[in-house]
């Protein structure tokens, strides 16, 4: 009998809010106790890692990303970087899966979440929702289960933050933090893996082109399109923050107030700037990041990535 063909390892993405077990997750499913874990909201995976594993027989990839809703940076920046450092590592030619841990004993702005989301849906593309599992995390923290099961189906439910997933054939699941739990998830994204042969993800097909420009992908002009918006926003803010600015002698005033009012002015103008010059860096970073593919002998399409 002839050998079998050694099968290539299963490529998951893990991602979610900081404080979701992102990197537990990861201990527990490799049997790894050198990663290291945050202590309640600190992040700890400040870049994506990659971690090997075996799930029943089965050669598996875990890379674990930054968490969202980090104070010094944006769920958008993260997932450009996430998206990017996909691209250049090759990880986007064959990613199999997402899995996104929610954690039940947080509460989250809907408007992010919902960003959020549509940005993930840049990077897998709707034709891959049915190799994402929405893992709830942090069970064991609970007193009662009943408010939480009831916020879960609603975030599920049609028009919920998740409703797209859903109706894309996504798995909505619980993870029990141990390995057990771990392995049934990553199991689920294996088995709808085995049963796409192969297809790529959204963010892989439009970077099979040769001297793609990030934002020539979903996720890039989506990314594109935000910033230039967020920009547009803090410029109109700036100009009406202008036009209420004290008068000038309220600087070196004597008066309490009035120099108060002028330090409260000064520190929000300040603050404004900062935001606008940090999105303008953000977006000239963006539109110069390029992934190069070249043909290898064998005839296949390697990777690499450049910035101008």
């Amino acid at each position: 009998m002839a050998p079998q063909p050694k099968r290539r390892p299963i490529m998951v993405v893990l991602a979610g809010v900081t404080g979701a077990g992102k990197t537990t997750f990861t201990s527990v499913a490799s049997d790894r106790e050198d990663l290291g874990i945050g202590d309640g909201l600190d992040p700890c995976t400040q870049d994506p890692q990659a971690v090997q594993l075996t799930v029943a027989g089965r050669s598996v990839i875990l890379i674990d990303t930054p968490g969202f809703d980090d104070k010094d940076r944006s769920d958008m920046e993260i997932l450009e970087d996430i998206g990017k450092w996909l691209s250049k590592q090759g990880f986007t030619k064959h990613l199999d899966g997402l899995i996104l841990l929610h954690p039940i004993t947080q509460d989250f702005d809907s408007t992010l979440e919902k960003r959020r989301t549509r940005l993930l849906e840049k990077i897998l593309g709707k034709n891959a929702y049915k190799r994402v599992a929405v893992a709830t995390t942090m069970w064991g923290s609970l007193v009662s289960e009943k408010e939480v099961e009831s916020d879960i189906r609603r975030r599920w439910g049609e028009t919920g933050v998740w409703d797209d997933f859903r109706q894309g054939g996504a798995t909505l699941t619980k993870h029990f933090n141990n390995k057990e739990s771990a392995h049934r998830i990553i199991q689920i994204i294996i088995d709808r893996s085995d049963e796409a042969k192969g297809a790529g993800v959204l963010l892989q097909e439009e970077l099979a082109r040769k001297g793609a420009r990030f934002t020539d992908t979903s996720l890039g002009r989506e990314l594109e399109t935000i910033l230039e918006d967020d920009i547009c926003v803090i410029q109109d803010l700036l100009l009406e923050h202008r036009c209420e600015r004290p008068p000038e002698s309220y600087r070196k005033s004597q008066n309490s107030w009035e120099r108060w009012k002028w330090c409260q002015w000064e520190e929000e103008y300040n603050e404004l700037t900062k935001n606008l010059e940090l999105r303008q860096i953000q977006l000239r970073r963006l539109n110069s990041f390029i992934v190069l593919y070249s043909r290898s002998p064998n005839g296949k399409h390697s990777q690499s990535q450049c910035g101008i």
